[in-house]
């Protein structure tokens, strides 16, 4: 953060320099040194000015406290049913991020900063196996990391905070906190956040995912089952809205995969769009990219599962 401050106070400066000289190139009494110099110093002034907003922006993003004060009432009993349904949530989406082959235990990430291509600094999933940073966790931080995307110290967590498991029931994020207390530790470090000035200032600007908002504090699911009540419960928690736009019609663009439109699942089979979860292969034959869709852990939900997330698409106007 020190880092980033300092060259913060650097644009400024520069800010500030440069439309002094730009103010005294008005002055000048040589025709080509005036409107040179206002014209150039104008707007190289101009985009210092425009940067310096998004990264106050930014910055105040990133680094403000977040989440709400640590709840009194999550207290998680590991038994095996809670064990095995988060399993089932941590296979199906958790290792997506949370592990380098997509698959558990949830051993943490390499830098998504890499695979992005931008110089954003250190974007890691953290190893949440017992070897991590989440063994000196209460339940009640884990809970509060991923319903408000906040660590234990309320400092956001750039990845985190970005994703739709935020909008997982209470009951299915207590599951989650059993298995990940049930797993075998893996040693594998994964350094905490460390953003560059340039990730400060795309976040300023919107052109990272980085939500500033939160979910509500307490989230009831709805009964599990083929339904699309269901199916729209596990649409908002895989977050599909991220890449596939706010209402579904697509979206995406930037770092992120540009999703095409989910309303044309409407003329699918049921069976169709399940081999689709399944192979990756859409009934048109076209092989979905797995690093843009990552339908291999999707697929691992349940055939009620798809079929709900089925209904509930094909319900869609």
């Amino acid at each position: 953060m020190l880092t980033n401050v300092l060259f913060y106070l650097v644009n400024v400066a520069l800010a500030v320099v440069l439309v002094r000289l730009t103010l005294r190139a008005r002055k000048s009494a040589r025709p080509a040194v005036k409107w040179m110099g206002v014209g150039f110093g104008a707007l190289f002034s101009l985009v210092l000015i425009v940067v310096a907003t998004a990264a106050t922006r930014g910055l105040v993003r990133l680094h403000a406290p977040r989440g709400r004060p640590l709840r009194t009432d999550i207290a998680v009993e590991r038994t095996p049913e809670r064990i095995a349904r988060g399993q089932h949530i941590a296979a199906g989406w958790c290792a997506a991020c949370h592990s380098t082959n997509g698959s558990i235990p949830l051993s943490g990430s390499h830098n998504f900063s890499d695979e992005i291509g931008l110089p954003l600094g250190d974007l890691y999933a953290i190893n949440l196996t017992p070897a991590g940073p989440v063994a000196n966790w209460s339940d009640a931080e884990i809970f509060r990391a991923i319903r408000e995307g906040a660590d234990n110290r309320r400092r956001r967590l750039p990845v985190m905070s970005t994703q739709g498991v935020r909008n997982l029931s209470d009951d299915d994020i207590k599951s989650v906190i059993a298995f990940i207390r049930s797993q075998a530790p893996v040693q594998h470090e994964t350094p905490g956040p460390r953003l560059t000035y340039l990730a400060a200032v795309m976040a300023g600007a919107g052109l990272l995912p980085f939500n500033p908002g939160m979910a509500p504090e307490s989230i009831e699911a709805p009964a599990a089952g083929p339904t699309a009540e269901y199916g729209k419960y596990m649409v908002g928690w895989m977050g599909c809205e991220e890449c596939h736009g706010g209402n579904l019609t697509g979206g995406g663009g930037g770092i992120l995969p540009k999703g095409p439109t989910l309303r044309t699942v409407k003329g699918w089979t049921r069976d169709g769009f399940i081999a689709t979860m399944r192979t990756g292969k859409t009934p048109f034959g076209k092989q979905l990219d797995s690093l843009q869709m990552p339908w291999k852990t999707l697929g691992r939900a349940t055939d009620d599962e798809l079929t709900a997330i089925h209904a509930y698409l094909a319900s869609l106007q």
